[in-house]
């Protein structure tokens, strides 16, 4: 009789371990959305981590805009085409051109699953989804990146670098103007 129980007991959590597994990760998707942001940097090489603080705002139509108040103000835009820094004289300047690293963030803030699924193989336990990339070209600068949510909301992206170097961006979304579920 108790072959015939944890027989039973282990074909249950079974079942759901590999429902589980099968369960592809949800957070609301985003048009637009804002907020401030805190950003670590923790270096291998030094004992304090490197933070900046400031805000963010992404819109699907025109991108992320990754605006550093804190210790030296810049503002970055990410769009589709690639990442350019916003000059004093009101002009772009083009940090890359490589639209996978930027197609990779507008996604993150966005929340197209299919886009993330293609570049990243996923992991969702509770509220944290980790991202390993499949592509050699990402994994050189990112082995993997974990996201937490609080509220179906990133509310934390930890980028791990190959060095042992990593980012900790701390989100504190305003209200979202619009959001639907995926």
């Amino acid at each position: 009789m108790k072959w015939i129980t944890l027989f039973f007991l282990f074909f249950v959590c079974h079942i759901q371990i590999v429902t589980a597994a099968q369960t592809p990760f949800t957070w609301p998707s985003s048009t637009e959305q804002q907020g401030e942001f805190i950003q670590e940097k923790h270096l291998v090489v030094l004992t304090q981590p490197f933070i900046t603080k400031g805000n963010y705002h992404y819109q699907q139509q025109t991108g992320l805009s990754w605006h550093t108040l804190h210790p030296i103000e810049s503002e970055i835009k990410i769009t589709r085409e690639g990442v350019n820094e916003l000059q004093a004289d009101g002009s772009l300047k083009t940090l890359t051109n490589n639209a996978l690293f930027s197609e990779l963030l507008l996604a993150l803030f966005s929340g197209e699953q299919h886009s993330l699924q293609q570049q990243f193989s996923l992991g969702q336990q509770q509220n944290t989804l980790t991202l390993i990339p499949k592509e050699t070209q990402i994994s050189k600068v990112i082995l993997k990146i974990t996201l937490h949510l609080e509220n179906n909301v990133i509310s934390q992206i930890v980028l791990h670098e190959p060095e042992g170097n990593y980012t900790n961006i701390f989100l504190s979304p305003s209200a979202n103007k619009d959001q639907t579920s995926l």
